[in-house]
Protein backbone atom coordinates (compact mmCIF):
# COMPACT_ATOMS: atom_id res chain seq x y z
CA UNK A 1 0.00 0.00 0.00
CA UNK A 2 3.02 2.29 -0.71
CA UNK A 3 0.35 4.49 -3.17
CA UNK A 4 0.50 8.73 -3.46
CA UNK A 5 -2.90 8.67 -1.86
CA UNK A 6 -1.58 6.25 1.44
CA UNK A 7 1.22 8.44 1.73
CA UNK A 8 -0.90 11.99 1.49
CA UNK A 9 -3.28 10.73 4.08
CA UNK A 10 -1.15 9.06 6.27
CA UNK A 11 1.13 12.32 6.10
CA UNK A 12 -1.56 14.69 6.72
CA UNK A 13 -2.74 11.82 9.97
CA UNK A 14 0.39 12.58 11.48
CA UNK A 15 0.33 15.97 11.30
CA UNK A 16 -2.51 16.66 12.56
CA UNK A 17 -2.26 14.40 15.43
CA UNK A 18 0.43 16.28 16.54
CA UNK A 19 -1.23 18.91 17.97
CA UNK A 20 -3.30 16.61 20.12
CA UNK A 21 -3.16 15.94 23.42
CA UNK A 22 -4.82 12.70 24.15
CA UNK A 23 -3.58 9.06 24.58
CA UNK A 24 -1.77 9.15 21.33
CA UNK A 25 -1.81 5.19 20.89
CA UNK A 26 -5.65 5.42 20.92
CA UNK A 27 -5.51 8.83 18.15
CA UNK A 28 -2.79 6.85 16.30
CA UNK A 29 -5.09 3.40 15.61
CA UNK A 30 -7.70 5.31 14.80
CA UNK A 31 -5.61 7.55 12.41
CA UNK A 32 -4.59 4.24 10.83
CA UNK A 33 -7.85 2.87 11.05
CA UNK A 34 -9.42 6.03 8.84
CA UNK A 35 -6.47 5.93 7.03
CA UNK A 36 -7.18 2.60 5.91
CA UNK A 37 -10.85 3.54 5.05
CA UNK A 38 -10.23 6.68 3.43
CA UNK A 39 -7.49 4.16 0.89
CA UNK A 40 -10.19 1.71 0.38
CA UNK A 41 -12.98 4.45 -0.89
CA UNK A 42 -10.56 5.96 -3.76
CA UNK A 43 -11.30 9.63 -2.88
CA UNK A 44 -8.54 10.83 -4.44
CA UNK A 45 -5.67 12.92 -2.54
CA UNK A 46 -7.04 16.39 -2.18
CA UNK A 47 -10.79 15.06 -0.71
CA UNK A 48 -9.09 12.39 1.67
CA UNK A 49 -6.91 15.29 3.05
CA UNK A 50 -9.89 16.96 3.38
CA UNK A 51 -11.47 14.34 5.35
CA UNK A 52 -8.79 13.60 7.50
CA UNK A 53 -8.54 16.85 8.87
CA UNK A 54 -12.36 17.09 9.46
CA UNK A 55 -12.18 13.70 11.38
CA UNK A 56 -8.97 15.47 13.34
CA UNK A 57 -10.87 18.33 13.65
CA UNK A 58 -13.66 15.96 15.00
CA UNK A 59 -11.35 14.32 17.77
CA UNK A 60 -10.08 17.10 18.39
CA UNK A 61 -13.14 18.79 20.21
CA UNK A 62 -14.58 15.31 21.24
CA UNK A 63 -11.43 15.49 23.71
CA UNK A 64 -11.22 19.28 24.33
CA UNK A 65 -15.21 18.83 25.39
CA UNK A 66 -14.44 15.94 27.52
CA UNK A 67 -16.02 17.18 31.26
CA UNK A 68 -13.02 18.39 33.61
CA UNK A 69 -13.58 15.09 36.13
CA UNK A 70 -12.76 12.66 33.28
CA UNK A 71 -10.93 14.39 30.52
CA UNK A 72 -7.67 12.63 31.92
CA UNK A 73 -9.59 9.04 31.92
CA UNK A 74 -8.33 6.38 29.06
CA UNK A 75 -12.07 5.23 28.88
CA UNK A 76 -13.15 8.89 28.74
CA UNK A 77 -10.72 9.50 25.47
CA UNK A 78 -10.89 6.54 24.08
CA UNK A 79 -14.49 6.49 23.75
CA UNK A 80 -14.75 10.26 22.61
CA UNK A 81 -12.29 9.30 19.82
CA UNK A 82 -13.85 6.44 18.38
CA UNK A 83 -17.59 8.19 18.65
CA UNK A 84 -15.54 11.05 16.66
CA UNK A 85 -14.36 9.14 14.20
CA UNK A 86 -17.68 6.98 13.81
CA UNK A 87 -19.77 9.97 13.70
CA UNK A 88 -17.31 11.83 11.30
CA UNK A 89 -16.20 8.91 9.03
CA UNK A 90 -19.85 7.49 8.20
CA UNK A 91 -20.61 11.44 6.91
CA UNK A 92 -18.08 11.44 5.00
CA UNK A 93 -17.32 7.50 3.48
CA UNK A 94 -21.52 6.07 3.63
CA UNK A 95 -20.45 3.40 1.59
CA UNK A 96 -17.73 2.34 4.64
CA UNK A 97 -20.51 2.07 7.23
CA UNK A 98 -20.68 -1.23 7.85
CA UNK A 99 -16.40 -0.99 8.50
CA UNK A 100 -16.73 1.87 10.56
CA UNK A 101 -19.49 0.54 12.92
CA UNK A 102 -17.35 -2.79 13.14
CA UNK A 103 -14.24 -0.95 14.37
CA UNK A 104 -16.25 1.24 16.74
CA UNK A 105 -17.91 -1.63 18.33
CA UNK A 106 -14.80 -3.45 18.62
CA UNK A 107 -13.06 -0.43 20.34
CA UNK A 108 -15.96 0.76 22.32
CA UNK A 109 -16.28 -3.24 23.65
CA UNK A 110 -13.19 -3.33 25.12
CA UNK A 111 -13.55 0.06 27.37
CA UNK A 112 -14.88 -0.62 30.63
CA UNK A 113 -18.31 0.39 30.99
CA UNK A 114 -18.80 3.68 33.46
CA UNK A 115 -19.11 7.08 34.08
CA UNK A 116 -15.66 7.65 32.13
CA UNK A 117 -16.61 5.84 29.02
CA UNK A 118 -20.43 7.02 29.33
CA UNK A 119 -18.84 10.83 29.19
CA UNK A 120 -16.58 10.67 26.03
CA UNK A 121 -19.64 8.87 24.24
CA UNK A 122 -21.74 11.83 25.32
CA UNK A 123 -19.98 14.20 24.37
CA UNK A 124 -19.43 13.39 20.77
CA UNK A 125 -22.99 12.31 19.98
CA UNK A 126 -23.72 15.98 21.56
CA UNK A 127 -21.39 17.88 19.45
CA UNK A 128 -22.57 15.76 16.10
CA UNK A 129 -26.13 17.20 16.88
Amino acid sequence: MNTPLSRHVLVASLLATAALQAHADTVTDWNLRANALLADSQLGTPPAIRAMAIVQTAVHQAIDGLPPRVATTKPAVDAAVAVAHRTTLTQLLPGQRAGIDAAVQAALSVIPEGPAKAAGMAVRELAAS
